[in-house]
């Protein structure tokens, strides 16, 4: 990450008043209102109502929805099918809540290049949500494409840099839905929780190193994030991957011979659905805490892992992997900042914070294992 990332969410929050400017008015929370909003692109979208008809090109946008729209599932026409393909578990919920969802129509895979553009024409949306990956790459083709059928679209995103791009996108969306207010009280409660983390992580120096090995189990030891996603979440933390300027790209393969000889402060591995079947962790919706400590366990055993100190003191544990896309990954950052300086987090716990994010906001509960402690 450049130093000029690194400064991300001050900036963000500096240019969020100017880039919602045209957001800040009551009547867009009014059905008949127009919407003129500008997506994370910088490009113009004009919607003649708050959309009612959105196709996902990133079905894992849903949740995003779900913090601030009390039936999400009723405005999509249809969507990616990447959520039902790699999490078989949170689709299962997502048909417990609403049997109607398997009915949605599928108008593509997830990647960009699976994606049917006819597929979107013949459903007649009103709006179009991408991604930055979605939206066609650096040359933005499939944005392009629909701008020249007329059809809205807009780009917002958790994924790519997550700490610059999560309160804009949140935003962005609740303008497009009509629900700026929700959007607003959703992104004042995310800065109230990572400002908390500031306060007590921010200026410890030096920051304490940290191994965010990726997938772990389920991909040859040890693939890791070099810059964006969890390294900027590490930062949050008060710390620092060990994987930075060794890997050039946002994810890539550490040896362990490195990792041993770098002995990180603490270890936290990543987990999903699947993660048994594959040699990973089981974690996330549905999932238990035991089965994620015994998949943690297995990964370390197997890998050669357990000769780090920090293994064998006690600091390893296991973060589920959908932090990655989701503006919820302030729970993330918070259950890293214990792990790396329990003595400062004393009273700030994600447990609590799942649990007042499930009360206040989510429509579509997260219930599952999120974070495990080896012991």
């Amino acid at each position: 990450m450049t130093p000029s990332r690194r400064s991300a969410p001050l900036l963000s929050r500096r240019a969020l008043p100017l880039l919602l400017a045209p957001l800040a008015a009551p009547a867009l929370a009014r059905a008949g209102e127009a919407v003129v909003v500008k997506d994370l692109l910088g490009r113009e979208v004009r919607l003649p109502r708050p959309a009612r008809r959105i196709v996902l090109t990133q079905g894992r946008h849903l949740p995003a929805l779900a913090l601030i729209d009390p039936d999400p599932l009723s405005l999509i026409a249809g969507w990616s099918a990447d959520l039902r393909q790699a999490n078989a578990p949170e689709y299962a919920q997502l048909r417990a809540h609403a049997p109607g969802v398997d009915r949605i129509p599928i108008i593509g895979r997830g990647p960009v290049d699976t994606i049917s553009f006819e597929g979107i024409l013949g459903l007649q949306p009103d709006l179009v949500l991408l991604s930055r990956f979605t939206a066609g790459g650096p040359d933005g083709g499939l944005v392009r494409r629909l701008d020249a059928a007329g059809l809205p679209c807009a780009v917002i995103d958790f994924f790519a840099d997550p700490l610059m791009d999560s309160e804009p996108s949140v935003a962005i969306l609740g303008a497009l839905i009509g629900r700026s207010e929700q959007a607003a009280a959703f992104n004042a409660y995310y800065r109230t929780k990572m400002d908390q983390v500031a306060a007590r992580v921010g200026s410890v120096e030096p920051k304490l190193p940290i191994l965010v090995h990726a997938h772990a189990g389920g991909t040859a030891c040890c693939f890791s994030a070099g810059s964006g996603i969890f390294t900027s979440m590490v930062h949050a933390a008060g710390g620092r991957s060990i994987a930075e300027g060794v890997l050039t790209g946002q994810m890539g393969q550490l040896s362990l011979e490195y990792i041993l000889s770098a002995d990180p402060f603490a270890y936290v591995a990543t987990g999903g659905p699947f993660g048994g079947a594959r040699g990973g962790i089981t974690m996330g919706t549905g999932a238990t805490a035991p089965e994620a400590r015994d998949g943690l366990a297995r990964v370390i055993e197997t890998t050669g892992l357990d000769n780090l100190s920090a293994v064998r003191a006690g600091r390893a544990h296991a973060l589920w992997h959908g932090f990655n896309d989701t503006p919820a990954h302030y729970l993330a950052v918070e259950a890293l900042a214990r792990w790396l300086h329990p003595d400062r987090m004393q009273g700030i716990t994600p447990d609590a914070s799942l649990a007042e994010l499930n009360d206040r906001f989510l429509s579509i509960k997260m219930q599952g294992t999120y974070w495990v402690d080896l012991r």
